[in-house]
């Protein structure tokens, strides 16, 4: 058997392992979606099965990489983000013994670690795999060719079947793509994350014009689920991409694009059916963050009430808003559920992060990191976000750890290396 450098080094088995990688990440997020809404059960079944599927395949793929490849030596650097999570991970694991439920925190739990422990395998994998290939599954194209596949998918589904791809609210006024196999929110974000990959493979000048069919098909996914925070996040991002460019043309067309588009955006998706006041309440949120503070969060201000609980029922009933068994942003989530002790350990949490994004000495590296945390960020103050119930939000977050706590050193130089 030929040695693994030798293998991956042969064009054909190189497309042929790129493309197992990109089909393993575009199931591993494809598995955050209900796929079958009209059962719970089988829902719950698929995602489970996924899951620990694509974490089965990518543990495997990194030993066997390993062990035909002993020349590459993986470490570990900048350790204190990962000290930090796994130390919120610990809190959480101490807090089955005072949640308000057991079984529902034991299930939150199982799934953020079995999340961490998928992007510590296949992260890995991408490691060696583009030390020995030559930086062909750089992490933002994978992301950007997964979140196609799954735009496609979508954009097939809302053709053949509308009822069950779109989400009808405002009195049915208002259809927004997701439906209940995604929050249409979560699915902006997604479209964010994909735009944003393909930006920046145009930005290095790699496979422009599918990578601009790519920015193109996300920004209609994102246009489609007609969420305001997500809009956001692209609109800042996209600020950054003209602002690289230095086709002035493509400048000048961006801007003078985005001056029209304001307008219609503002009309149809920001004030929805012409209500200044739901924005104004970041739809109903803001009363019910107060009522969280206020009346959930002084009953058990230390520990909370148990990891991804926020409160002693299955749904906080606010007196001013609305129920919910979540709170619509993910650091006062983090409040309710672990407490005082909790908040501190993520800020901690954050801050070495941030810490360790700002000191890289790889410029890239760090411009694509804090780009991607743009989205991140704001879905996480408006949705589950990074610390929040079990979503793809968490997955992208420790894939951001991982990007500054693994290196690889080897005999040989390699593109990878010079990374990091």
């Amino acid at each position: 058997m030929k040695p693994i450098k030798e293998a991956i080094a042969d064009t054909s088995k190189s497309k042929f392992f790129l493309a197992i990688l990109i089909v393993i990440f575009t199931i591993r997020i494809s598995s955050y979606f209900t796929l079958f809404p009209d059962s719970v059960a089988i829902t719950r079944v698929v995602k489970i099965g996924l899951r620990l599927m694509m974490t089965f395949i990518s543990v495997v793929l990194l030993f066997s990489l390993k062990s035909k490849n002993p020349k590459s030596k993986l470490e570990y650097q900048n350790i204190l983000p990962l000290f930090f999570y796994c130390l919120y991970l610990f809190l959480g694991i101490c807090s089955i013994g005072w949640t308000s439920s057991v079984p529902y925190t034991v299930l939150q739990l199982s799934m953020t670690i079995e999340s961490l422990v998928f992007v510590w395998a296949f992260y890995q994998v991408l490691v060696i795999y583009n030390e020995v290939s030559g930086d062909h599954a750089r992490y933002h194209k994978l992301l950007a060719y997964a979140v196609f596949y799954i735009s496609i998918a979508f954009l097939i589904g809302l053709y053949l079947d509308p009822d069950t791809f779109y989400r009808q609210t405002h009195g049915g006024e208002v259809s927004r793509l997701g439906g209940y196999i995604i929050n249409p929110n979560e699915l902006g974000m997604l479209a964010v994350l994909g735009a944003l990959a393909a930006m920046v493979e145009m930005l290095d000048k790699k496979s422009t014009v599918l990578n601009f069919i790519i920015l193109g098909i996300c920004i209609a996914i994102l246009l489609l689920t007609q969420s305001r925070s997500s809009l956001g996040a692209f609109m800042l991002i996209a600020a950054y991409g003209v602002f690289k460019t230095k086709n002035v043309k493509l400048k000048l067309s961006a801007i003078v694009g985005g001056v029209l588009a304001v307008p219609v955006i503002i009309r149809t998706i920001v004030v929805k059916q012409g209500d200044l006041q739901e924005v104004m309440s970041m739809t109903g949120r803001l009363p019910f963050w107060r009522d969280l503070i206020m009346e959930g969060f002084v009953r058990e201000p230390i520990l909370g009430y148990g990891f991804m609980r926020i409160s002693y029922n299955d749904k906080f009933d606010s007196i001013h808003a609305y129920a919910a068994s979540m709170t619509h942003n993910t650091f006062i989530q983090v409040l309710l559920n672990l407490g005082l002790v909790g908040a501190f350990i993520c800020i901690l949490q954050m801050a070495t992060t941030f810490y360790v994004i700002g000191s890289c000495k790889n410029k890239a590296l760090k411009t694509f990191t804090l780009l991607l945390m743009i989205p991140l960020l704001i879905n996480s103050m408006t949705e589950f976000g990074i610390f929040g119930e079990s979503n793809y939000g968490i997955l992208f977050y420790q894939f951001v750890i991982f990007s500054f706590v693994i290196k690889i050193t080897t005999n040989e130089k390699s593109k990878l290396l010079k990374r990091h």
